[in-house]
């Protein structure tokens, strides 16, 4: 795969393939969940982000699933953080996340916003920097 295409959607329709997971809940009534997208720097480093709409909850299950991945990751002495970011576009439009603006970080056992406006990519880049910076593999 050429390096342009590298985070493309290849095939279209199966990403608009819904995944159901009716009758898998489990133990306490949890039930799968689903995350965007996921950053690993080889296993030394991760960054989880989520993507929704302006005004879409994010949901009990899923906000305490970013919480401990983040948590355990940190407990085995790997950075790591949530991201949340929002969009207003349709159904039927790709939603480009590094042009998002991020809404909460989950960093330090706390959610919160960005000090400053910044989209997706910016905080990314602002991560690793930092990461860098702390002599983390990346």
């Amino acid at each position: 795969m050429l390096d342009e295409d590298r985070g493309k959607i290849r095939y279209l329709n199966r990403y608009k393939q819904p995944i159901s997971y009716e009758g898998m809940m489990r133990r306490r009534k949890i039930t799968p969940t689903d995350i965007d997208g996921l950053i690993d720097y080889h296993g030394n480093c991760f960054i989880y982000i989520e993507g929704k709409g302006v005004g879409a909850p994010i949901e009990y299950g899923q906000r305490k699933a970013l919480e401990n991945l983040v948590d355990s990751h940190v407990k085995a002495g790997h950075p790591a953080c949530a991201v949340i970011f929002r969009h207003t576009s349709d159904s039927d439009s790709i939603v480009i996340a590094k042009d998002q603006r991020v809404d909460l970080i989950y960093h330090n056992k706390q959610w919160r916003p960005p000090v400053a406006p910044m989209t997706v990519l910016q905080f990314i880049e602002r991560w690793e920097s930092y990461h860098e910076s702390q002599n983390v593999k990346l």
